[in-house]
């Protein structure tokens, strides 16, 4: 039987205090085996930085570290990397399980040799970490000495981005690409703007139709216009082991044209869908609305068990299907504790009317079972605690128990407490309060919330330990309390004791749940109110973004920039903007090194993520820094920054990543500054862009358009709730042909001509001369297009003019 974590704080605790053992060296920690996970933070610190690293030698001590708790392993890293800081001696020497806890700022200016290749692909990293040296490992010499792209890990490869590749060349990023193709446990996790990165580099070449060869997620941004009628079963075949889940609020809108064209694809007409039409579209049924559930072959249950998450329509839908008997799983009359198992995930997001069909004895065995099953997996605990409400309120009603007062189903007992579906027996809450004393709650508390989920259950248990402790919870208490902190109000926080990191990162611990931020603020206030602490690099790391928002400004300002240097990138999109202007001057000092023109890669990189409080002279020196700007980053910059921007500063500033602002163009802070655009300037960069000014230059103009498409048309929501028609699935661009013929009076004295990469002032009449287009501007400022021909002929009459006039 292994030790939970608070006993083994608890005997740690008991081993310093009684002076009998010393935790000063690698033997000590050896000797200690798995109690290692109890010891505090601040001890590794205290041992010599040689003797961690010889610690870390140890295969064992290593595998008892990882089951620490994050604060504990950062400490055992940070001692490593104080025995050397030069980044490869870094890699060398941080065990390869622990690396995800390296500071980013370390990951970068390796040299591409094969020993730190190889070194760099064994171990296990974080995305934000791999993005790093993503472009020294992915070069064609380095995934030569592992022999192929393949041989890249999934750990490594979920590094590449638009920016980590912008200087490889593309015969090989198409080969990272493929790389990417795996399933199951070896599966590459991709974000977004990683996928539609990917697809701007594929999407022209002639084996864009061998779906086969490219990652499932990726083919969710094809542009199905280009997909050739005759492959769309093939096409729908591989999306069908994509993740849906991948997509982001913004892009959403994509997964009803995907289901639309589907649709078209397989002839399927109405709600409902054959067992072949479900096997082709796999993943897809996780987003089917109730409709179609419902009206589908029952083999559509199997598919659903694969989704990350339900809808509660969906949830109805199966739990429908379900108790009409007309599946595999027979007539609920039928039904007992293996039907539940044999459901696998879907009882978790099913209803107390589904779980009155099974005995209580079915329920139980069936949770003895799926709870251990669903903590391994990583399910969270509101959906365990969903689940098991249900369950509880199934047994209610079925037994229809009378509401007592007095404990009537047995006292609440440390065998009790064992047992691996605790506190299924005490389905009415009245009865898990009598049964359940204050003392009994001090000293179990760690057991009791590892397994109470329901919020109304914690907080009984919450009010159980106040009983005891009527001034102050002690900090060993405090650090155990798990889920139960969250339902705690500041009042209970008033009570804790909280003066060790340990304790700080115990109760930032997300798995917990979010916090409120007024509680959050009052947890760290009150760490930061003992003397000595301070928001360091590891308390911001057991902080994290979200929570460090909720501190007022001027506390923000007394983090280090050598703090925030070594702390992990933090997510603080929802500070307010005098809170991201706040971080992102620090880490000004903390990444820029020297006064430049342009900011390096590698400095941008460590700043992306405070770059919602970037000046507007920080955005224009990354324009020619060739960064590839990925959308989600563009648009958390300051609306006000962004509407300072040229056209030519955006296409700069996303380079690779321009097709997919016309995805974006009703994304609130995109069309803003496409609306403040002058419909010419955003013509220039070929997306088919539309809403820019048109300028007060008076204009006819013949256009004919031509749209070679199969897709159906999805409707992309704008900001102001209506819609605006967007072509099918993806960023996909309507081929047009335009012709314009146009009269102009100049009133200006003034006639320049200008490079077409270059912006037209006011008061000036302009012909702006490209490959394909000039265009002349009033002194009002608008640009009027015309085809090369007639354009030249209007350059020679101005010019002749000119010269009439002088003479």
């Amino acid at each position: 039987m292994g030790w939970s974590e608070g006993q083994t704080k608890a005997i740690i605790q008991s081993l310093m205090s009684s002076g009998l053992f010393q935790i000063n060296s690698s033997s000590s920690l050896l000797t200690l085996g798995t109690l290692i996970m109890g010891i505090p933070s601040r001890v590794f610190l205290s041992i010599s930085s040689s003797e961690i690293l010889t610690a870390s030698k140890y295969s064992s001590v290593v595998g008892h570290i990882k089951s620490a708790p994050n604060v504990v392993q950062q400490s055992f890293v940070t001692q490593i990397i104080s025995v050397n800081n030069n980044n490869e001696m870094v890699i060398q020497n941080v065990p390869d399980e622990l690396a995800t806890e390296i500071p980013p700022v370390l990951l970068q200016g390796f040299t591409v040799s094969s020993s730190v290749v190889a070194t760099l692909n064994k171990k296990t990293w974080k995305k934000q970490q791999a993005e790093l040296f993503f472009n020294v490992i992915a070069v064609e010499n380095a995934t030569a000495d592992l022999g192929t792209p393949d041989n890249l890990t999934s750990s490594v490869l979920q590094g590449f981005t638009c920016t980590s590749v912008r200087t490889i060349p593309k015969v090989q990023i198409k080969k990272l690409i493929r790389a990417c193709r795996r399933r199951d446990q070896s599966k590459v996790v991709l974000e977004e703007t990683q996928l539609t990165c990917m697809y701007n580099y594929i999407k022209g070449d002639s084996d864009a139709a061998s779906f086969e060869l490219y990652p499932p997620d990726m083919l969710l941004y094809y542009n199905y216009s280009l997909v050739p009628q005759s492959s769309c079963r093939s096409y729908f075949e591989q999306l069908g082991n994509a993740d849906f889940s991948v997509f982001s609020s913004t892009l959403s809108y994509k997964r009803t044209a995907l289901f639309e064209n589907a649709k078209s694809c397989l002839g399927v007409t109405n709600t409902s869908l054959t067992r072949d039409n479900i096997s082709v579209l796999g993943n897809m049924c996780c987003v089917l609305d109730k409709s179609y559930i419902v009206n589908a072959d029952p083999s559509i249950l199997e598919k659903l068990k694969t989704c990350s998450d339900l809808s509660d329509a969906q949830a109805a839908a199966v739990q429908s299907l379900l108790i009409g008997g007309n599946t595999s799983y027979g007539a609920p009359s039928t039904w007992n504790d293996n039907t539940l198992i044999n459901l696998e995930p879907l009882p978790l997001y099913l209803t107390s009317a589904f779980f009155e069909n099974f005995s209580k004895k079915a329920k139980q065995t069936f949770l003895k079972n799926f709870l251990n099953v669903l903590k391994r997996d990583g399910v969270s605990r509101q959906k365990r605690g969903k689940m098991t409400a249900e369950i509880r309120n199934s047994n209610r009603v079925r037994s229809k128990r009378a509401t007592v007062t007095e404990c009537t189903v047995g006292l609440i007992t440390h065998v009790t407490i064992s047992d691996d579906t605790f506190p299924f027996s005490y389905d009415d809450i009245n009865q898990f309060n009598s049964c359940l004393t204050a003392a009994m709650v001090k000293d179990n508390l760690e057991a009791i919330t590892q397994k109470v989920d329901q919020q109304d259950y914690l907080q009984i248990v919450l009010s159980k330990l106040r009983q005891v402790y009527t001034s102050t919870i002690p900090e060993d208490q405090v650090q155990v309390l798990g889920p139960a902190s969250r339902v705690a109000t500041l009042s209970d926080i008033s009570l804790w004791n909280i003066t060790q990191l340990d304790t700080l990162a115990a109760l930032m611990v997300s798995a917990n749940g979010a916090w409120d931020p007024s509680l959050a603020k009052a947890i760290i206030s009150k760490y930061l109110s003992v003397k000595g602490n301070s928001l360091g690099s590891a308390e911001l790391n057991a902080i994290g973004g979200p929570n460090l928002c909720s501190l007022d400004v001027d506390v923000l300002g007394n983090i280090s920039s050598q703090s925030l240097k070594d702390a992990n990138a933090l997510d603080v999109s929802n500070c307010t903007t005098d809170k991201s202007e706040k971080l992102f001057n620090i880490s000004i000092q903390a990444f820029v090194t020297s006064r430049l023109s342009t900011i390096p890669v590698s400095t941008y990189q460590l700043q992306k993520a405070y770059i919602g409080g970037a000046t507007a002279d920080y955005v224009k020196s990354l324009v020619i820094s060739n960064v590839n700007m990925d959308l989600a980053t563009f648009t958390g910059i300051n609306r006000s920054i962004i509407q300072g921007l040229t056209v030519d500063d955006v296409k700069n500033l996303l380079g690779t990543n321009l097709p997919d602002l016309k995805a974006y163009e009703n994304q609130p802070v995109v069309q803003s500054w496409i609306t403040s655009q002058f419909q010419s300037d955003l013509n220039r960069l070929g997306i088919d862009l539309s809403g820019g000014k048109a300028g007060n230059a008076t204009s006819t103009s013949n256009t004919t358009s031509s749209s070679a498409s199969n897709a159906t048309t999805t409707t992309a929501p704008a900001s102001n709730g209506s819609a605006t028609a967007m072509p099918a699935v993806t960023t996909s661009t309507t081929n047009t042909s335009t012709t314009s013929t146009t009269t102009s009076t100049t009133t200006s004295t003034t006639t320049s001509t200008t490079a077409s990469t270059k912006t037209t002032t006011a008061s000036t009449t302009a012909t702006t001369k490209s490959s394909t287009t000039v265009s002349t501007t009033k002194s009002a400022g608008a640009r009027i297009q015309a085809d090369v021909g007639f354009s030249l002929l209007v350059l020679i009459a101005l010019l002749i003019s000119s010269q009439q006039n002088i003479m």
